[in-house]
């Protein structure tokens, strides 16, 4: 079954990376592209759970979205 987890977890992982950086390049408003992302980062997380994905699948999500964050953040900050 892990087959099928690797595929939708990339997914996941560049929708996170995408979605957070849509998201802070227009800070003081709201990007729709970017809310969306979201919203299927969400689903693609919530598939994965629910088929029973491996933990690396989990931390790959959360690692590409730890960094989209943080790449956001630094150019917020430095503007």
């Amino acid at each position: 079954m892990t087959a099928l987890h690797w595929p939708l977890a990339l997914l996941a992982s560049a929708l996170a990376l995408s979605s957070v950086l849509l998201l802070t390049r227009a800070l003081p408003r709201v990007s729709v592209p970017g809310v969306i992302g979201e919203l299927l980062t969400f689903a693609l997380v919530g598939a994965l759970l629910l088929t029973g994905a491996p933990l690396a699948c989990l931390l790959l999500v959360l690692l590409a979205g730890l960094a989209g964050t943080a790449l956001g953040l630094y150019r917020f900050l430095n503007r």
